[in-house]
């Protein structure tokens, strides 16, 4: 055992450490001497940081569970507390996101103006809960929840709104704010559409470089696969997916409803993957329990040093940028404003042209989106229908064109949403996380494909919204429910006029598919320019402040410019002393 292996740490120690040393740079803050000679711009900057670090001091150990709609999030959360807490009958428009703590059994509504509305048990549901927001006339943003459970004793788990929502001004503000608060992850899938490629894009771009202490992948809806093989194919493709992402772990491939009914005692879904599905969930529960063990002491040390790092690494920018304007004089003060005035311009021409290249490779996405879908959609109308009956044709064909066609655009989308926030981070990694952030609340996909035939009630056109990519399981639930409707002594016994309508609609077709692609990668260059520009005005925003500081340092002369020199090595000390004996990773 060598020196360093026999160094323990106490970590309530490391915290009044930190304290203490955010209370000497406290003095620095609210010194009026020292906020005279240091500046307004740097002592904002402590200020923010050590709000920031002080609102997080109490926090528990925070796991956020995210994931896109109708994942089962909010299922498996259940699940996992072995206790039914969290509303699982929710649309978009209900609510967006639960925050569930330890405590007295109590349920709460956040309202604006710091309002709170106190819920019964009955009123976590969707009727109730629409009906609640009616009344009070705005959207319930968040719902806090407490109750007495063991799990919860020493952490706080956030159940965040779908990632491909219905689109909400509020929704991404409201994710970034709870993964802000997040010190490990949960990721929920579905075994239906293993990791999506836009789903992996939002992992990599925008969960990893956030470097939280723990990231569990969770597949959940296993009890849809009907036998050992099935989960074991899908396993060994997760493995492989996994590996390129997260080398050397490993995802979870549970089912939220089995563990539930487990747990009840009810009937259980999954035959005879009751035992793998169990054994799977039993090894997940422990896995985070053994997380909590070994971080629930450390964790508050743990994030503060971690952002008293940054905040050192931000503030020693600034003490140089004093530094550096009190060596200045004013002719190279007024270099340094001709300079900022040049550099505006040029970040406004980087701008332009970075928005100009994007605009011209999303218009080729699109040709090549356009012309593909096309020639999938020419392809289906070459295609003999004439093995099947009528009463098939009209009841499956309008949904088998649907997800053939979102099928195939979706996989446009990703494959071009990949290649583009390829080109935004060779500008920056920030954009590249920004723009998978967007892509994952992006906009839902509709197609329409009209069959006027009496299987049809009153021959009502048949529109399909799908948000995301369905298995065949969806496929034969509408497929059952059309069939339903069917009335057999009113089908259309001639198979040549029901086959003439339906090449009838293709022109249609053409039109509707290229209207979505045109809307879809519409609003993919939307979302690239948006933070193109909000990337440049930063970058322009910065060089102000930077300018800024040279300014105020430069007017110190004489004993002044001494006593300002002073407090930027008091400070500088204060901040080294952040920075030295790390001992977290």
């Amino acid at each position: 055992m060598t020196l360093q292996d026999r160094i323990t740490v106490s970590a309530e120690e490391m915290i009044q450490e930190m304290e203490r040393k955010l209370e000497r740079l406290r003095r620095f803050c609210y010194d009026g001497r020292y906020r005279a000679l240091l500046g307004n711009t740097l002592m904002d900057h402590m200020e923010d940081w050590e709000d920031k670090i002080r609102s997080r001091r109490k926090d528990p150990f925070t796991i956020v569970v995210v994931g896109e709609f109708k994942r089962g999030k909010s299922s498996f959360i259940n699940a996992l507390l072995q206790e039914e807490i969290v509303i699982t009958d929710v649309v978009p428009e209900t609510v967006t996101m639960n925050r569930l703590s330890y405590g007295m059994h109590k349920n709460e509504a956040v309202l604006s103006g710091g309002r709170r509305l106190t819920l019964t048990d009955e009123e976590l549901c969707r009727p109730a809960l629409e009906k609640l927001m009616d009344e009070v006339g705005e959207p319930i943003r968040q719902l806090e929840i407490q109750r007495p459970n063991e799990m919860l004793r020493d952490i706080r788990i956030i159940d965040t709104p779908g990632l491909n929502d219905v689109a909400d001004d509020h929704l991404e503000t409201i994710v970034a704010d709870a993964m802000a608060q997040a010190d490990a992850v949960i990721y929920v899938y579905s075994v239906n559409a293993p990791l999506s490629r836009s789903e992996q894009l939002y992992i990599r771009y925008a969960i990893l470089p956030q470097k939280y202490t723990k990231l569990f992948l969770v597949g959940n809806y296993s009890d849809t696969l009907a036998t050992t093989e099935a989960w074991e194919r899908i396993r060994q493709l997760m493995d492989k997916r996994i590996s390129l992402l997260l080398p050397g772990e490993r995802s979870y491939l549970i089912s939220a409803l089995d563990e539930i009914c487990r747990v009840q005692g009810s009937a259980r879904p999954c035959g005879e993957l009751s035992e793998i599905l169990e054994k799977e969930f039993s090894c997940l529960r422990e896995a985070i329990a053994e997380l909590i063990r070994e971080k629930k002491t450390v964790i508050v040390a743990d994030r503060m040093q971690r952002m008293m790092r940054s905040m050192s690494e931000e503030l020693q920018n600034d003490l140089c940028n004093l530094e550096k304007g009190l060596e200045m004089s004013q002719n190279q003060i007024e270099e340094q404003r001709e300079s900022l005035r040049e550099g505006e311009k040029l970040q406004s021409q980087n701008l332009e042209r970075a928005c100009a290249r994007i605009r011209a490779s999303v218009e080729e996405m699109k040709k090549n989106a356009t012309a593909w879908t096309e020639a999938l959609i020419r392809r289906m109308e070459q295609e003999n229908l004439q093995p099947y009956t009528v009463q098939d044709i009209s009841q499956y064909y309008t949904y088998y064109c649907v997800e053939l066609l979102q099928t195939a655009v979706q996989n446009c989308l990703e494959l071009h949403r990949e290649e583009l926030l390829e080109q935004l981070s060779d500008i920056s990694d920030d954009l590249g996380k920004g723009l998978a952030g967007a892509y994952a609340a992006g906009d839902r996909i509709r197609f329409c494909f009209r069959l006027n035939n009496k299987t049809w009630t009153r021959g009502d056109s048949i529109t399909m919204a799908v948000t995301s990519l369905s298995g065949n399981a969806v496929i034969n639930a509408l497929a059952d429910f059309v069939g339903s409707m069917t009335r057999k002594s009113e089908i259309e016994a001639d198979k040549g006029a029901l086959l003439a309508n339906i090449r009838s609609k293709y022109p249609d077709l053409i039109r509707e598919a290229g209207q979505n692609i045109e809307n879809q990668y519409a609003g993919l260059y939307r979302s690239a320019a948006a933070l193109l520009e909000e990337y440049y005005q930063g970058q322009i925003r910065r060089a102000r402040e930077t300018v800024a500081q040279y300014e105020e340092a430069s007017v110190k002369q004489g004993e002044d410019r001494e006593q300002m020199l002073q407090a930027v090595s008091e400070l500088r000390k204060e901040i080294e002393a952040l920075q030295k004996d790390s001992i977290f990773a």
